[in-house]
């Protein structure tokens, strides 16, 4: 990108743009080529590759751990994963995300290779200030109590020698949007993860919003009915008991089995299936009703659809769009619903990105 289309992305000045680049080209994080825009020659902006500067990555699903390594330009250049038994002892489970990023740090093309830290992604609510899993928040899906209030980063980074930064997967998966997919360019965007639970994330003016003890952004816990069905955070109604991989699939275990998965639902209702497609449309209601509200308090210039059930593509995004047209009132929804454009590596690219720049994307430097 060129210096002004920096500064337009951003919204700082072209001096400070000017600045901030020639600081980064004195430490190789990025360098300079010659590049037209609209005829004139300019400066052109890019990471510079020859800095060979990687990002360690684990994410915590509830079904899987996975590790990876990760570039300046959020490619994943290795992979390793195993799977998950849910709610192991934290012990258990530290030891094994050890074993993953030992095995990703001996990959070819890592083991030599600088790196800035690792990134940690739960799929749980993170405590920003404590950097740990809060305790008092019941019982959490997927995870032993023995994770509450552990301190993940600091034992981690004595077992593995490396920085280590703690992030919610929703957090990660809407960083990497915003840098490399449905969000880029965008400053107030709302993304909701839509997967085995429902999370979300919220970018401010381009900035990261976290605070309180992880409860920024846990759009799945938006109520919709006083009377609907208890969820595990004490609320009754929450979307994510309407919305979350387990409520959709029971729907259709009776037309598809016990062993439909939720990626699979999401492909049938893009194919056609009609049950499918029912179940996918009822969603997307859920999602308007529960989301109409915070769409009209924060006036996002984009919402973003993440998470598996993403895959249904037009089945999903479709009836999202016409619901916040004539739910949200006009003059705060003048944005649109995308679905995000990452898939599975979303996660990682995020975590990534925030073991790479931490604080300096998050609207509160809490630390």
């Amino acid at each position: 990108m060129s210096q002004s289309e920096l500064a337009r992305v951003t919204g700082l000045s072209e001096a400070t743009v000017s600045n901030l680049v020639r600081v980064l080209v004195q430490d190789d994080r990025v360098k300079l080529s010659k590049g037209r825009r609209n005829g004139r020659s300019v400066n052109l902006v890019e990471l510079d590759a020859a800095a060979g500067e990687l990002a360690l990555t684990v994410t915590v699903a509830r079904e899987a751990i996975t590790a990876a390594a990760v570039d300046h330009g959020g490619s994943v250049l290795v992979e390793r994963s195993r799977p998950r038994v849910p709610e192991s002892p934290y012990g258990e489970e530290r030891a094994t995300i050890v074993e993953l990023i030992e095995a990703v740090r001996a990959a070819d093309g890592v083991s030599r290779r600088p790196l800035a830290g690792v990134g940690l992604a739960l799929c749980v609510s993170i405590d920003p200030v404590s950097d740990t899993v809060p305790e008092g928040l019941g019982h959490l899906p997927a995870f032993d109590p023995s994770w509450y209030g552990a301190d993940v980063t600091g034992e981690l980074g004595e077992e593995t020698g490396l920085p280590v930064r703690l992030i919610n997967d929703g957090d990660a998966a809407l960083l990497a949007e915003a840098r490399w997919g449905a969000a880029r360019g965008c400053r107030d965007v709302l993304y909701l993860h839509l997967s085995s639970g429902v999370g979300g994330a919220i970018l401010l003016g381009g900035l990261l919003h976290r605070g309180g003890p992880g409860g920024i952004g846990e759009l799945g816990h938006s109520s919709t009915d006083t009377s609907g069905r208890l969820c595990l955070c004490g609320n009754r109604g929450c979307l994510e008991t309407k919305v979350g991989g387990d409520a959709l699939l029971s729907h259709v275990a009776d037309l598809h089995g016990d062993d439909l998965t939720l990626g699979r639902l999401a492909e049938l209702a893009r194919s056609g299936d009609p049950g499918c497609v029912r179940i996918v449309t009822d969603a997307a209601q859920d999602i308007v009703t529960g989301l109409a509200n915070v769409v009209a308090v924060l006036a996002p210039e984009r919402f973003v659809l993440g998470g598996e059930l993403a895959a249904a593509g037009p089945a999903l995004l479709d009836p999202v769009s016409r619901g916040m047209r004539r739910m949200a009132s006009p003059r705060n929804w003048r944005g649109s619903v995308v679905l995000a454009e990452l898939g599975g590596h979303a996660i990682a690219r995020g975590a990534a990105r925030y073991a790479f720049d931490g604080g300096d994307l998050c609207l509160q430097n809490l630390k």
